[in-house]
């Protein structure tokens, strides 16, 4: 793989660089956003890498002609590619191309603010997951009775 900047490359070598990292680089049971840009329309799936294999999601429009399907930062190169990067210049991607669809330019700074905005409204607590080893050395979920509740009160609708 070069060395150059992932903003140097065209979008065909973007993209193939990043199937290439998701085939050597992307961590098992993790999932990355991969956009490829088809006559001027950008266009979005989700692989995501089990154990064994890779999946990819279902391929859905995302933008029209002029949208750009990545901005990167600047010093970005195939070996300084994480999950975190690929999505924060996804995200930085859409907050450009929503403000090019609004007659805008945003500075590096509005720019930075919005996605920063938008990852933190993304952001969830994990709840934690209490387990049990079963007479039958099986491991079985731990429910409170809150969560038996929830549970069947969604259940019953």
């Amino acid at each position: 793989m070069t060395a150059s900047h992932l903003r140097q490359l065209n979008d065909e070598e973007t993209f193939s660089t990043l199937i290439n990292w998701a085939m050597h680089k992307l961590p098992s049971l993790h999932s990355m956003i991969l956009r490829i840009n088809v006559d001027g329309a950008i266009y979005q799936t989700v692989i995501r890498k089990s154990i064994r294999q890779i999946r990819v999601g279902k391929l859905t429009r995302l933008a029209g002609p002029g949208a750009i399907g990545y901005d990167w930062p600047e010093d970005t190169r195939y070996e300084s590619l994480d999950i975190s990067i690929i999505e924060k210049s996804a995200f930085r991607a859409n907050v450009i191309n929503a403000a090019k669809e609004r007659g805008c330019e945003l500075s590096n700074e509005e720019i930075a603010q919005q996605v920063e905005e938008q990852v933190a409204g993304m952001s969830w607590e994990i709840p934690k997951i209490t387990m049990r080893q079963t007479q039958e050395n099986c491991w079985e979920v731990v429910l409170t009775e809150e969560e038996r509740e929830l549970i069947d009160e969604f259940l019953e609708t």
